[in-house]
């Protein structure tokens, strides 16, 4: 939402934001549709909220209410006139993000941690370098005031460990947001799902910490019963995106009995009132109920003929000032990175969904290659099987990193809530996920190694089966990165897992191992092959397991050996493990190169991560 100088000067003697004053002026919305004029969403709504006060945004489906929510926090560009300012300064989107945290309406939170360590973690995000006794001190405080004292060691709970209460749920997705103590708290649909007693232990929850903090709170809701809408100072009401009424809530059952209709004995003012704003049954209810919002709204301008960006006056501007108590750009990324490194190692290591089910697969493949291919010994019919040993290990285990998509999709959807409020940016996100994932990976990788390389009977010697496990582990550092990306684009865990399988079985198809790579038609031999890493890997592998070794050919005809491969030594009635890898044309890799591809290729992908969350959380 950009201002020019001259369109503050231009409204500055029309608002007064005197004191700790928030004011929206003439908030417009529009949206094209094909064909048709343009739709406007909002229409020319202005507002003004006070610190400690709590606004209802209230209407029937469709009436504007979550749109005009994302404007006052500037997710969304209004029509050209309007301003937004805090004491008497304009704001902008960056002052907004600074000032404000934005409620979601679904809980975006990591189901094993704490209720304590979720808000614990909110603060430390947000206050990198605020000591812990502070941080344990104002977490008490928040916890207290939103009645979340009695379960603040479960767990959030997830889908095969039961946590705590839906209604639990939407305190601690608010106590998040609250802990940073925001000057503007928005709310969307925080109530939704939530039974009358829930919703108004949230709402008087909310109330109480922004009295003692002076926040400003405006929320979106929904049919709040009577405690519930008692909860709030101000009320606004929308239809078809137009102001009907905004005044204080204790004013509106007055309003409603001076235009006629007054508010029956077992009705709230506010459910009377949307059925005259509601124009979805006009039909079916046989009432002119269009007519009725425009009835509404004529009453209420007429018995409010200055209109609420009319009334303002002028206030001297008072300069905002953006503090957010960190430690400068590279302190910040640094503390936050750690934070987010702490919490992340906490996820993974007691989410059964992020590498509980990944090692047990792990294991299970070593085991299951381990029982098939054991003991191949040095018999050149063997030599096949080897390969397919190599193919197996890389493709397979490349292929379960569609396992991590659960749980990185949990990441995700916090990752959005938490870096659209502000509280770090994407890149300690992937440098945290980075330096979390590699420690796990490998020890998924070890596992493996350790059950299958022995009994299979690969190259004996340390320096092998180490060389074996380094080029299998950066392998699945690169396919773990590909997945990511994966899901980042596709936040649905059954598109990703196909996707994910296609993009793994179109490697494995241009690697070289079901076709030879010197077979391959020229665009894919000189374009994805090359592109492949599941390639390198392969060439890596078998290079470390087949150089140095020796197979003797068991094949005779007319009393001549024939060898599975040209041999360079046929007089020996051998076959080395050389001759193999020329034959193969990958006997003249070198592991440095290729190990440097490889760790080239995460590099690549891990920056497409980077710009992949970036774009969508734009």
């Amino acid at each position: 939402m950009s201002i020019s100088t001259s369109q503050v000067e231009k409204l500055s003697h029309e608002v007064n934001c005197s004191g700790s004053t928030l004011s929206f002026l003439r908030l417009s919305y529009q949206v094209d549709l094909k064909g048709t004029k343009g739709k406007l969403l909002v229409d020319d709504v202005s507002v003004t909220v006070r610190a400690g006060e709590l606004l209802a945004i209230m209407g029937p489906s469709g009436a504007g209410k979550s749109t005009l929510l994302d404007l006052m926090a500037f997710r969304k560009t209004p029509l050209d006139g309007a301003l937004v300012c805090l004491n008497g300064e304009a704001l902008n989107a960056r002052n907004m993000q600074q000032m404000s945290t934005f409620v979601e309406q679904e809980d975006a939170l990591l189901g094993v941690l704490t209720v304590r360590e979720s808000v614990s973690y909110a603060l430390r995000l947000h206050l990198p370098m605020l000591p812990l006794r502070e941080v344990a001190a104002r977490v008490n405080r928040v916890l207290t005031a939103l009645g979340l004292q009695s379960c603040a060691n479960q767990r959030i709970g997830t889908p095969i460990s039961r946590g705590i209460s839906g209604g639990q749920k939407r305190r601690v997705t608010a106590a998040c947001a609250m802990i940073t103590f925001p000057r503007i708290l928005l709310l969307d649909e925080v109530t939704s799902g939530l039974d009358s007693t829930s919703a108004r232990e949230v709402m008087s929850a909310i109330r109480t910490l922004a009295v003692a903090e002076g926040m400003i709170v405006i929320a979106t809701i929904h049919q709040p019963s009577l405690e519930t809408l008692a909860q709030f100072t101000n009320i606004l009401l929308l239809s078809d995106g137009t102001t009907c009424f905004s005044g204080k809530v204790d004013n509106l059952e007055g309003f409603l009995e001076r235009w006629g209709h007054p508010v029956g004995k077992f009705t709230t003012p506010s459910d009377h009132a949307m059925n005259f704003l509601n124009n979805d049954f006009a039909q079916t209810t046989g009432r002119e109920n269009s007519s009725d919002a425009r009835a509404f709204r004529n009453f209420y301008l007429s018995t409010n003929p200055s209109v609420p960006d009319s009334v303002f006056k002028v206030a001297a501007p008072e300069a905002f000032v953006g503090v957010d108590g960190r430690s400068g750009a590279l302190g910040t990324l640094f503390w936050n990175t750690m934070v987010l490194s702490e919490r992340t190692a906490v996820n993974y290591s007691r989410n059964l969904l992020a590498y509980g089910v990944r090692a047990g697969m792990y294991a299970g493949m070593g085991l299951m290659l381990a029982t098939i291919w054991i003991r191949l010994g040095s018999d050149d019919s063997t030599i096949n099987d080897r390969l397919s040993v190599h193919f197996f290990s890389v493709a397979f285990l490349a292929f379960m990193s569609v396992a991590g998509i659960p749980g990185f999709l949990e990441e995700r959807s916090v990752y959005y809530r938490e870096t659209k409020n502000g509280l770090y940016s994407t890149l300690p996100f992937v440098l945290s996920n980075t330096l979390i994932n590699m420690p796990f990976l490998f020890v998924c990788t070890v596992l493996f190694t350790l059950i299958s390389y022995w009994a299979i009977g690969l190259h004996p010697g340390g320096a092998a089966f180490f060389r074996f496990l380094a080029f299998l582990y950066l392998a699945i550092l690169a396919a773990e990165s590909q997945m990511l990306i994966i899901a980042s684009f596709l936040p649905i865990f059954v598109a990703a897992l196909a996707i994910g399988a296609f993009v793994n079985g179109f490697w494995m198809s241009v690697g070289g191992y079901f076709i030879k790579a010197r077979s391959l038609p020229r665009f894919w031999f000189y374009s994805f092959h090359y592109m492949d890493y599941q390639r390198y890997a392969f060439e890596l592998l078998t290079n470390s397991d087949l150089r140095g070794l020796t197979f003797k050919c068991v094949t005779s005809v007319n009393g001549s050996c024939v060898c599975a491969y040209p041999s360079s030594t046929p007089e020996t009635c051998t076959v080395s493990g050389v001759d193999v890898l020329d034959y193969l044309d990958i006997g003249h890799i070198s592991y440095g190169k290729w190990a440097a591809i490889l760790i080239t290729i995460t590099l690549i992908y891990r920056i497409l991560l980077y710009f992949a969350l970036k774009v969508r959380s734009n």
